[in-house]
């Protein structure tokens, strides 16, 4: 199994071709702007725009797939490419590898979004990889991957808001994202009580509806830190935080570092690397890239 990590500061349009012989995962692990879909096969008009929280995809071997995202300004993305040879190994016919890697486009699981953090943790690092911990980090992803398909994970999906309702509400959400919303303003747009929204939204999602509206508010933020022509106490005001030290508060504790730290690092740096050897997720990648440190495990 080898892991390698990407950091796209794009103008706009972004393509990426997932094709190649080798099954895939794929996680994006941060966007702004977008949202950044994958879909197996050729792009209509008229598909489906998801709008889940940091997707995955599980992309078979040999299978066609493209990712693309409009209006997006920074992504970064993980991509894990499978040996079957020594996944087979690894596994010693405890999971049905067939079943593992059917196609499964755009989900959120918050395990194996875990998992991939730690392999991303691992190629953004400048220590030297320990094979033993990436052994054990491929047999927990393997795991976790194959109890998708389980019936429990089938009667859990029983529990989720129908598609038309969830892109109701995201909607709404997204309109009034600056906004004091109620529960029971949300659940009524869906006609269900407040108690069977908050868990059938969380079950669609993975996260509580107050939560989801802290993270689409950091999203807008990233993307305003981006035109770095707005002082923070405007942007804080803007997306729907109460001052300036509130948005600093909630931005550390969903990203990790301050706004100012993030826009330095990410908005205002322009020396991106623009070598296209060095900027392929695939064959279609445009935009500029910065390549992380490849592990390879197994």
């Amino acid at each position: 199994m080898s892991a390698s990590i990407a950091e796209m500061r794009c103008d706009g349009h972004l393509q990426v071709d997932l094709d190649g012989g080798a099954p895939k995962l794929s996680a994006t692990l941060e966007e702004v702007g977008g949202p950044f879909q994958i879909q197996a096969g050729t792009w209509r008009s008229h598909d489906t725009v998801h709008r889940l929280p940091r997707p995955l995809s599980i992309i078979p071997g040999g299978l066609a797939a493209r990712g693309r995202g409009d209006n997006m300004r920074f992504m970064r993305h993980l991509l894990l490419e499978f040996d079957l040879a020594v996944v087979a190994r690894m596994a010693e016919g405890e999971i049905d590898l067939a079943e593992t890697f059917t196609p499964r486009m755009m989900f959120s699981d918050p395990t194996v979004m875990r998992l991939a953090e730690l392999f991303a943790h691992e190629c953004s690092g400048d220590q030297p990889h320990s094979r033993l911990y990436g052994d054990n980090l491929s047999i927990a992803l393997l795991l976790a991957l194959s109890r998708l398909n389980s019936p429990q994970a089938s009667r859990t999906s029983s529990g989720n808001l129908a598609p038309w309702q969830l892109r109701r509400v995201i909607d709404y959400l997204e309109v009034h994202l600056a906004e004091d919303v109620a529960l029971q303003t949300l659940a009524k747009l869906v006609d269900l009580s407040r108690s069977y929204f908050s868990r059938a939204f969380k079950a669609s999602t993975g996260l509580a509806p107050h939560q989801w509206l802290v993270q689409a508010r950091v999203a807008r933020a990233k993307e305003l830190l981006l035109k770095a022509d707005r002082p923070l106490a405007q942007i804080a005001i803007e997306v729907g935080f109460a001052d300036q030290a509130h948005f600093t508060r909630k931005f550390g504790r969903a990203i990790g570092e301050s706004p100012a730290a993030w826009q330095r690092t990410r908005g205002c740096d322009t020396r991106s690397i623009r070598d296209p050897s060095e900027t392929s997720l695939g064959q279609g990648l445009t935009s500029s890239a910065r390549r992380h440190n490849r592990m390879q495990t197994g």
